[in-house]
């Protein structure tokens, strides 16, 4: 039987670019700005990287936090 384990780190092919993240959370009909994405990353929900001077975050991670936004909102 073969055991999975958990991997607290997210996979690097679903890291993107701030920018990255807010364009594609534009198409949504929710857009949210950078200072909002911060917020999220400031307040521990979440996780950020440096890489090569820039700030990248999980892309699925960032869709949680966006749903839970959106929900928030109405």
């Amino acid at each position: 039987m073969a055991v999975t384990t958990i991997n607290p780190y997210p996979d690097t092919s679903d890291l993107m670019e701030l920018k990255e993240v807010q364009a594609q959370l534009k198409v949504t009909g929710h857009p949210v700005t950078l200072d909002v994405i911060k917020y999220w990353i400031r307040s521990g929900g979440l996780p950020a990287e440096r890489y090569k001077g820039r700030v990248h975050v999980s892309y699925s991670d960032a869709l949680v936090k966006h749903r839970e936004w959106v929900a928030s909102k109405a």
